[in-house]
């Protein structure tokens, strides 16, 4: 039986996956992508609906070093702000989400540590 916060988190992937007109690949197994956009330009990229949780999988990334993006929160309103912050920053951190800023300095550190093994 899914529980609410299963439903707010599949509710959250079908918005991003529309944003980006892409699947949800959602799931256990899916290699830590939950979305998979159409357009190839842009990396599939996991979604999380708190800081608690991304930090978690951002951990795990570290220590499998292996970046994926990942998005928190609510998504941008345009496809175009989730693009330019996905290939700038490393993923989306939603006006909802409390110190957003440092969350960004998260992504951003674990992706540079990612990138240099």
């Amino acid at each position: 039986m899914a529980t609410s916060k299963e439903f707010v988190g599949a509710e959250l992937e079908l918005a991003y996956a529309e944003l980006v007109d892409g699947y949800v690949n959602g799931g256990f197994q899916d290699g830590g992508k939950d979305i998979i956009p159409n357009d190839k330009s842009l990396p599939a990229f996991q979604v999380k609906s708190s800081a608690r949780r991304a930090i978690e999988f951002l951990a795990r990334s570290i220590r499998f070093r292996r970046f994926i993006p990942v998005c928190v929160g609510e998504p941008p309103k345009t496809r175009e702000e989730l693009v330019a912050c996905i290939r700038s920053r490393g993923g989306w951190v939603g006006y909802d989400v409390p110190k957003r800023e440092e969350a960004y300095a998260g992504i951003e550190l674990v992706r540079a540590k990612c990138s240099r093994t």
